[in-house]
C-alpha cells in the first residue's frame, strides 16, 4: 500500500461479535481486521455487549490484537433508537474513513441508517436479508423457496409462527430478541430494510447464491468468501495412509442442519459393500480427553471394515461399529485431525453461506465430498477438488466415498488440486491483498 493508504481508518461495527468466536462470522471479522492492520490500515471494532448473554459481546480483550469499544445494553430495555445513538456517537468520535457493518440480526437495518453518513459497507454472512425468522432460510426440512425481500407477508407470518413460542417462553436467543426489539413483524419493517440497502455504498456476501438474492436491491454487491490461514496448514496429499481409512466430518455437528444423519446413512450403505478386515487398529485419537477407554482403544481382534467415520460429536457414547465420535476438540486439535483423514465430508442440508471445513480440508490436500448447496457449491469443484452430491442424498454420497476409498491416485489428484485452489483463492493473505485492499481504496477515492 502507498504511504497515503496507511493512514486509512476503517471501523468495524458488529452486533453479535464474541471472542473466542461463536461462529464463522466472528472469525471472518477477526481475520479481515488483522489482515488490514498488517497492511497499515488503522482498524477499530465497535461491538454490543448484552448482559447475561452467551451469544453476544463476550470478548476477552487480551486475545484481540486491535482496539475494541464495547457498548453495554440490557435486552429488556432495548429499542432501535437506544442501540443506534451510542453506536453513532462512538463511531463518529473515532472519525473513520469507512465503516463495515458486519454481523447482526433484525436491528442491523436501523444501525445502517444511523451510520449512513459514513462510507458504509454491509457485510452479510447468511440469509439475514432473506429470512425474517432467522438467518437460515430453512423450513420443513429443506431450503425455503420464499424470500423476505420478495414475499414479505409470507415470511412475516412464518416468523410469527416460529418465534411465538420462544418469545412467550421468555428464553429468547439473540436473533429472536432483536426481532422483537426491531418490531420486525410489522409491515413497515420491510421499508426500513429497503432503506438500509440504499444506505450501503456496497454490500458484501459470501457466495453467488446470496448475491443473486440481493443484487436487484443494492447499489453494488460483491462476493468475498471467507478464508483460512492456508500457508500455515501442512498438506498431506491424498490423505493419511493408515488403515482403516478415516472419513472425517468436523464442525458444529450437533446441529441437525449440518447433516450428520446423512453421513451416517451413507456409512451404513458403504459398510454393506466394503470388505472387512480383522485385527486392524484405527489411527490414535489426537485428543482422548473424556473418551471412555473402550472407545479410544478398541479391541484389535474385532473384525472391522477398511474405513471408519470420525466426527467431532460431543456425545462420545454414540461411537459404535465404524462410527467414532471424537468429542469436543479445539480448532487447533481439529486441524491436526485432518492429518489423520483420507476424505472429508461436508453433508449440510441447508445453504451454508461459506464452508470453512471444506477449505481447511482442501488446504490439507484432502478430497472433499460436499452438498451441492450454498457456498459449498462455490468452493468444491466437482471432479476437480472433490465431489458434490444432492443435499440429503446418502446413496449418492456413499457411491462417491466408495470410489474415493478404492482409488488412491484419485484421492491424491483431487487433494493436489484442492490445495492449489485453497492457496490461490482462500488464503487470508491473498483475500486481503486481492479483494479487501483494492475494494477499500476504490470506495474512498
Amino acid at each position: 500500500m502507498s504511504n497515503a493508504s496507511k493512514s486509512l481508518r476503517v471501523a468495524f461495527v458488529d452486533l453479535v461479535f464474541s471472542w473466542p468466536p461463536n461462529g464463522g462470522a466472528d472469525a471472518d471479522v477477526f481475520h479481515v481486521m488483522t489482515g488490514l492492520a498488517r497492511h497499515g490500515v488503522e482498524v477499530h471494532l465497535f461491538v454490543a455487549h448484552e448482559r447475561g448473554s452467551m451469544e453476544r459481546g463476550n470478548v476477552q480483550f487480551e486475545l484481540l490484537p486491535f482496539p475494541v469499544t464495547v457498548l453495554e445494553f440490557d435486552t429488556k430495555a432495548l429499542r432501535p433508537d437506544m442501540l443506534c445513538a451510542p453506536f453513532r456517537a462512538a463511531v463518529d468520535a473515532w472519525q473513520p474513513d469507512m465503516v463495515f457493518l458486519t454481523h447482526g440480526f433484525a436491528l442491523k437495518p436501523y444501525l445502517a441508517l444511523a451510520l449512513a453518513h459514513h462510507r458504509l459497507v454491509g457485510r452479510f454472512y447468511a440469509h439475514e436479508l432473506a429470512c425474517a425468522r432467522d438467518a437460515l432460510r430453512f423450513k420443513d426440512g429443506k431450503p425455503c423457496p420464499n424470500d423476505y425481500l420478495r414475499t414479505p407477508d409470507i415470511c412475516r407470518a412464518c416468523a410469527l409462527e416460529r418465534l411465538g413460542p420462544e418469545i412467550r417462553s421468555g428464553k429468547m436467543r439473540t436473533w429472536a430478541s432483536d426481532w422483537v426489539a426491531a418490531r420486525a413483524w410489522r409491515p413497515e419493517y420491510r421499508q426500513v430494510v429497503m432503506q438500509s440497502l440504499e444506505a450501503y455504498a456496497a454490500v458484501i456476501v459470501s457466495n453467488t447464491t446470496l448475491r443473486k438474492q440481493v443484487a436487484e436491491y443494492a447499489k453494488r454487491v460483491e462476493v468475498f468468501p471467507g478464508g483460512a490461514p492456508v500457508h500455515e496448514i501442512t498438506p498431506i496429499f491424498g490423505g493419511a495412509a493408515d488403515a482403516p481409512k478415516i472419513i472425517l466430518m468436523t464442525g458444529r455437528i450437533e446441529d441437525p442442519l449440518k447433516g450428520l444423519d446423512v453421513l451416517r446413512k451413507a456409512g451404513e450403505r458403504l459398510a454393506a459393500r466394503r470388505p472387512s478386515t480383522a485385527g486392524v487398529r484405527p489411527a490414535p485419537c489426537s485428543s482422548t480427553a473424556g473418551v471412555p477407554p473402550a472407545l479410544s482403544s478398541p479391541n484389535a481382534d474385532v473384525p472391522r471394515g477398511d474405513f471408519e467415520i470420525h466426527a467431532t460429536l460431543f456425545d462420545v457414547t454414540q461411537s459404535s461399529g465404524h462410527f467414532k465420535a471424537r468429542g469436543w476438540l479445539s480448532h487447533e486439535e481439529t486441524l491436526a485431525l485432518y492429518q489423520e483423514a483420507a476424505i472429508v465430508v461436508v453433508p449440510s442440508i441447508w445453504e451454508e453461506p461459506f464452508g470453512l471445513v471444506a477449505v481447511e480440508a482442501m488446504a490439507t490436500g484432502l478430497p472433499v465430498c460436499a452438498s451441492r448447496i450454498g457456498g459449498l457449491s462455490d468452493i468444491v469443484r466437482h471432479g476437480e477438488t472433490g465431489f458434490l452430491f444432492a443435499p440429503g442424498n446418502a446413496e449418492e454420497l456413499a457411491g462417491q466415498l466408495n470410489t474415493l476409498l478404492d482409488d488412491a491416485a484419485l484421492r491424491y489428484r483431487l487433494g493436489q488440486a484442492g490445495r492449489q485452489v485453497a492457496e490461490n483463492e482462500y488464503d487470508w493473505d491473498g483475500i486481503i491483498e486481492r479483494r479487501y485492499l483494492p475494494f477499500i481504496q476504490e470506495l474512498i477515492s
